[in-house]
């Protein structure tokens, strides 16, 4: 099975974020970055491959223009709290300003960093 179907699999399967990020560790990824406005990801490997998902949308996510930390936040929030599915999360992070975000996988300080026009959020990841 190659990697996009690896991927696939992986997101057809899991019922939380910690579940996914638990099973891209043990698939070798060390970090990914999403583009909020096309969806796009791209996956940093342990090996040091990179692979592109290229985003499904028809159109991009407009962006607000100036980021907020507190909308950040309750975005956040909402999808840990399974007020939201992941296309009302990246919705609600793009209106909060959020152009793209970074998860680090690997070593003590997993962490997702929301970087905006003119702000940033940081967020453990709890595993």
């Amino acid at each position: 099975m190659n990697l996009a179907d690896q991927l696939h699999q992986i997101y057809s399967n899991v019922k939380n974020y910690p579940e996914l990020v638990a099973e891209l560790i043990n698939l070798g990824i060390l970090s990914y970055t999403v583009e909020v406005s096309s969806g796009a990801i791209l996956y940093r490997m342990a090996d040091g491959e990179t692979f592109l998902h290229p985003s499904e949308l028809k159109q991009p996510r407009d962006i607000a223009t100036s980021f907020s930390e507190e909308k950040a936040i309750s975005a956040v929030r909402e999808s840990q709290q399974g007020k939201s599915d992941y296309a009302g999360f990246m919705d609600a992070i793009a209106a909060a300003g959020v152009r793209f975000y970074e998860a680090v996988l690997n070593g003590v300080n997993k962490r997702v960093i929301y970087i905006g026009n003119g702000g940033t959020y940081e967020e453990k990841i709890p595993v």
